[in-house]
């Protein structure tokens, strides 16, 4: 290293910055599919993420959150859940994957499919 030095050239440093954190994602909009017991869900774009997990799980008769959970991988910023049943209230939450591991899940959006 001290002849590297006396040649007049410096070093760079060869660590890496660790990768950022991924900013949350959110739900845009869950709205009605083209056919009964479809549904849209649309979320915004996360700057550096690779995919998105989205999930989705019926709401008990007494409310509050699904007990169970579907979840489906996508590298769009929309997913078509099909397979619903009409008449049954659901939860539906995404978010987003990068090189630096996931975000927290969304706020819940709830809907009754039709």
């Amino acid at each position: 290293m001290a002849t590297f030095l006396l040649s007049g050239f410096q070093p760079t440093a060869t660590t890496k910055a660790p990768p950022q954190p991924l900013e949350q994602v959110s739900i845009v909009s869950v709205v009605q599919g083209s056919v009964s017991g479809q549904m849209k869900v649309r979320f915004n774009r996360v700057p550096r993420a690779v995919d998105y997990d989205v999930r989705r799980g019926a709401v008990p008769s007494g409310g509050g959150m699904p007990t169970a959970w579907t979840e489906e991988r996508t590298t769009k910023t929309s997913l078509i859940i099909d397979n619903l049943t009409a008449g049954t209230t659901y939860a539906f939450q995404v978010r987003a994957f990068g090189r630096s591991g996931s975000t927290d899940w969304s706020d819940a959006v709830i809907r009754i499919a039709v």
